[in-house]
């Protein structure tokens, strides 16, 4: 790489990070190199890692409620929801289901 463009790399990631680059983890990266997949060529975006990590983030959050919520031997139904979420909205059952 010539010089004049690692200067340039430098002076931009200072620019976009004065703090550093934040901490992402492996899922963000994963999720970011795999949304590059159909393109020739990668020119990695810290910024779109991150907001890889904040989905990953509220998906794992998801997760965790809805772990929490279901009894010890929980057992999906065949049909996706029983019959005692009648009083629910759609929105809940399509949730549930």
């Amino acid at each position: 790489m010539p010089e004049s463009e690692i200067k340039k790399a430098i002076a931009t990631k200072q620019k976009d990070f004065p703090n550093g680059i934040p901490e992402c983890g492996t899922d963000a990266l994963r999720f970011a190199l795999l949304s590059y997949m159909i393109q020739n060529s990668i020119n990695l975006d810290v910024k779109r890692v991150v907001g890889y990590r904040e989905f990953c983030n509220k998906l794992w959050n998801i997760v965790k409620f809805g772990m929490s919520n279901f009894p010890e031997n929980f057992v999906p139904s065949k049909n996706g929801i029983q019959d005692h979420s009648a009083n629910l909205s759609l929105a809940d059952k399509w949730i549930l289901s």
